[in-house]
């Protein structure tokens, strides 16, 4: 019977566990502030990451970074490490088991370097049960075995219960049926031994399931919920989720009212903590019984909730199926080839020394003469290289200052709002809950504005390393404007404008969208800086041969002299203030990605009031 990957995860880091987990957290976070880069402030980082994947994975991740990033500059191999470890486990809760398995073997290969028995042992058990979620069982058993032989060596050899019970739970057919009581009585002495609670309670679990197997139906079901009841009682909600999915998979055959009880059980304590994956597991489960059922109500609860899942899922993971392990240990196969190559190689050089010093007495004076003819086309050669390097070095620093602009430009806005919202906040109690509740919703509106935003330019510079290639698509204008208006609106709510979009639902704009989309959200952000409070901006649009947008202000406009230079990238343009320096970097970049689609870009002042930023495309149909 395997086991799913996710309780196990949590086994990979502590071997000794208190219930004084809260307490020691607390003391923790009272000591780091004294602690600043020190070893031993890393090694307090990495505890911290340990215990708070327990509540809450994103401290974890933000702990194990930290302390990455002191431990690199501390040259500490042991912190770094421990980092890659933690980072590798919240990947792997996140379901991303690429970047999981980078992680982990980047942890393995630092402890294989600093002869950390112990940890090797705990990285290829790591591996093994990434491998074994990704249903690569081959790998996985292999792993297993590599780590569980390295573990007999041990002195103190309290990881190895943690390698017993998981590869007892994971692939009990690979062990000998006689050799099987043998393993979890060993696991059990270690266990006793250094007063590891988690892992007691994972042979109570073994136990149960192999009750189960011989036909002890309510033994093993007692013992079963004896360990939930433990490990819940623990706060150890990875190992009692994977014991409640036991038990529910238990009573799935005689009584679905108690099966439906644990699986929701189960799904409540993952959707409270966050653990992706058993949500994935608990929401399907429940969905099967209602499909049984023909309980439509409940289906289509549960659909809903599966679909948000893979959806999110499928955004988090990485897609490329590099397998990172497979190339890490080739390349490190390929690194001893080369090796003993290399040594190849100085023999045969030896050999032949006294070959090659005939002859070169014999060709130096005709060499001399070569030498000296070549030596001009040469240095003519390398001005050249020189050249074409330093044209590429240019266009590489143009290209950065453009990224660097478009990044600072479009998500300034978004944060702005959050940190606008984070202030607000700390007066929280002068809101009652639904106005505290309209605030974590705009929070998390904006929020997810940024992330698509963030998205986009991802893609986009994506498309500038590979190799700009152009393809317009039809796009739908009024709706790409709206999608634009939608992080400004909170900006815009608070100074009280008010964004007029008057362009007709039916005109089609044929574009690239990420480059389109970043010109709009320019103009906008142009248009709301340097319009007074409690005016209006207008977004229009006309469609003939050309597709031509305007975004209207009712500012003071622009003086004549600077009219332009707005879109010159190569002009000294001279601000009056910083508002004006911001916009005219990325006004230049808008002018780029227009000539890019083949379109026009220009300015002008409204005759009353304000200016107008346009853009014309070619209309295609």
């Amino acid at each position: 019977m395997k086991k799913t990957v996710s309780f196990l995860i949590l086994l990979l880091l502590a071997v000794s566990v208190c219930f004084g987990q809260s307490k020691e957290l607390s003391n923790l976070k009272k000591v780091l502030p004294s602690l600043r880069d020190s070893i031993q402030y890393v090694n307090t980082l990495n505890r911290l990451g340990m215990l708070m994947y327990e509540q809450n994975i994103d401290s974890a991740f933000y702990y194990a970074k930290k302390a990455r990033t002191i431990a690199e500059r501390l040259n500490y191999k042991a912190g770094k490490a421990d980092a890659l470890n933690a980072i590798g486990i919240v990947y792997d809760l996140k379901g991303n088991l690429q970047l999981s398995l980078r992680y982990y073997n980047e942890a393995y290969n630092l402890y294989q370097e600093l002869k950390d028995t112990s940890n090797v042992v705990q990285g290829l058990m790591n591996i093994g049960l990434v491998f074994n979620e990704n249903n690569e069982d081959k790998k996985a058993i292999d792993f297993f075995k590599r780590a569980i032989n390295i573990g007999k060596t041990l002195h103190r050899d309290s990881i190895m219960s943690l390698a017993l019970c998981n590869y007892l739970l994971l692939y009990p057919d690979q062990v000998p049926k006689d050799s099987v009581e043998i393993y979890l009585n060993k696991a059990r002495e270690i266990g006793t031994r250094f007063k590891d609670k988690r892992t007691l309670i994972e042979a109570d679990q073994v136990q149960g399931l192999l009750y189960l197997q011989n036909n002890e139906r309510e033994k093993g079901a007692a013992l079963l919920q004896q360990a939930a009841s433990n490990g819940l009682a623990m706060e150890l909600y990875y190992l009692s989720l994977d014991i409640v999915m036991n038990l529910g998979d238990l009573y799935m055959g005689n009584d679905t009212a108690k099966s439906t009880a644990y699986y929701k059980q189960g799904l409540s304590i993952a959707e409270k903590s966050g653990y992706h994956y058993y949500q994935k597991i608990f929401g399907k489960k429940l969905y099967d019984i209602y499909i049984a059922q023909n309980n439509l109500s409940e289906v289509q609860r549960y659909s809903e909730k599966l679909l948000k899942l893979y959806d999110d899922e499928e955004k988090y993971t990485n897609t490329s199926g590099f397998d990172y392990i497979d190339y890490a240990l080739k390349d490190q196969q390929l690194e001893a080839i080369t090796i003993r190559s290399q040594n190849r190689q100085i023999l045969a050089i030896v050999l032949g020394i006294l070959f090659i010093i005939t002859a070169i007495t014999v060709i130096f004076t005709y060499r001399l003469y070569n030498l000296k003819k070549k030596h001009g086309l040469t240095l003519e050669e390398l001005n050249r290289t020189v050249q074409l390097r330093n044209d590429k070095l240019e266009i590489d620093h143009e290209f950065n200052n453009r990224l660097v602009s478009i990044l600072a430009h479009d998500f300034r806005q978004p944060i702005g709002a959050l940190k606008t919202l984070a202030t607000v906040l700390k007066d929280a109690d002068s809101f009652t809950r639904e106005e505290l509740m309209d605030l974590v919703d705009t929070m998390e509106h904006s929020s997810n504005i940024s992330l698509e935003i963030f998205e986009n330019i991802l893609q986009w510079i994506k498309q500038q390393l590979s190799g700009f290639d152009y393809k317009a698509v039809p796009l739908p204008l009024n709706e790409l404007i709206e999608e634009a208006l939608q992080p400004f609106t909170l900006l815009g709510k608070d100074r009280g404008l008010k964004f007029i979009n008057t362009i007709d639902p039916a005109i089609i704009i044929y574009a690239d969208k990420e480059l389109v989309q970043f010109i709009h959200r320019n103009f906008i952000h142009n248009a709301i800086k340097f319009s007074p409070d409690n005016s209006t901006v207008t977004i229009s649009a006309s469609s003939g041969k050309d597709v031509t947008v305007c975004v209207q202000d009712e500012g003071k406009g622009i003086s004549p002299d600077k009219l332009q230079l707005l879109f010159n990238f190569k002009a000294n343009m001279q601000y009056s203030n910083e508002k004006e320096k911001g916009a005219g970097v990325a006004l230049m970049i808008c002018k780029d990605f227009t000539e890019k689609m083949n379109g026009r870009i220009w300015v002008e002042n409204n005759r009353v009031k304000g200016a107008a930023f346009c853009y014309s495309l070619p209309n295609m149909r």
